[in-house]
């Protein structure tokens, strides 16, 4: 299932597509057309068998006449799939075929040795390939820090931070990030504080979030990210109390001298279901074996019938 960091920056991309053009003429010197508007085509890819394939994101950069100049199709990856390869061609070969359009292939592997690894399967580079994907990770993106650099274009900043949101440096960010928000008009800056709170670890997007309120005052939520991060804080607060109940089941059985084999352990420490939690602690505070606590409500039903 998508992550928050994985769709954080295909949104951007679709928000502001300028950034997909630095990216391309920064890093590979790819010289885009001049163009006039730019338009979101279908990603889903259909075969004669049913079944589709859907690329992560696409865009079509069009001539003031209305007519394709360049189709760009974009995709995160972050991790390794040999099949990819081959997906990643049909991606581009249905774009291009249906637009009738020179067509990329953008591919951003946030762990850069999950990147180096794709880039191994065009090596040597002069190996036919039909289309040779751009692939990048953060390493290659530049750092934005400067105010003036950011404020003339913020949302290369943006993507800029989400790409070295792991550094161990990333709050230097900030100050360009906040001067983002603060000359961006509201939607915008609602816009791209959205996709950083999606786009950053959770860990930096409590300091991000600490930062903005001391040196704007105010944040920039939307709705949708609002509910998302409730959702988030909902979900957190439900695993730290798994893993409360989790410690009590092992403290309990312990106590009580109960053996607990490597694998019923794993199984405890996997479980996240509150009710099924509540049910062992329960039968842990009477168990005289592993069983008592893990079997089946009927197989234990089973049992004290036949030792009666």
């Amino acid at each position: 299932m998508p992550s928050g960091e994985h769709e954080a920056s295909i949104e951007l991309a679709m928000l502001a597509p300028n950034v997909v053009l630095d990216l391309l003429s920064e890093i590979f010197r790819v010289k885009a057309p001049s163009f006039h508007e730019v338009t979101e085509p279908s990603t889903d890819m259909r075969m004669l068998a049913p079944r589709t394939y859907h690329a992560d994101g696409a865009l079509l950069f069009k001539d003031a006449d209305g007519l394709p100049v360049l189709g760009v199709v974009l995709e995160v990856q972050r991790g390794w799939d040999s099949r990819k390869q081959w997906t990643w061609m049909l991606y581009v070969a249905h774009m291009a075929v249906r637009l009738r359009v020179r067509t990329l292939l953008l591919v951003y592997c946030p762990d850069p040795t999950v990147a180096r690894r794709y880039q191994r399967l065009y090596e040597p580079r002069d190996r036919y390939s039909p289309q040779e994907p751009l692939i990048f990770s953060p390493p290659d993106v530049p750092r934005i820090l400067d105010v003036d650099q950011a404020r003339a274009n913020p949302a290369h900043a943006v993507f800029s931070a989400i790409c070295h949101s792991h550094d161990a440096n990333i709050d230097d960010h900030f100050p360009a990030l906040a001067e983002v928000l603060r000359t961006a008009d509201h939607e915008a800056a609602a816009s791209y504080d959205d996709i950083l709170m999606a786009g950053l670890p959770q860990a930096v997007r409590i300091r991000w979030e600490a930062y903005m309120k001391s040196a704007v005052g105010h944040r920039y939520y939307s709705d949708f990210y609002r509910q998302l991060d409730a959702r988030a804080r909902a979900e957190g607060e439900a695993a730290g109390r798994a893993e409360g109940e989790v410690r009590s089941v092992l403290t309990v059985l312990d106590a009580r001298r109960v053996t607990v084999p490597d694998a019923a352990r794993e199984r405890i420490l996997a479980c996240t279901d509150l009710d099924q939690l509540d049910t062992w602690l329960r039968r842990a505070v009477t168990a005289t074996t592993i069983d008592d606590v893990l079997q089946p409500q009927s197989d234990m039903a089973v049992r004290a019938s036949n030792s009666r």
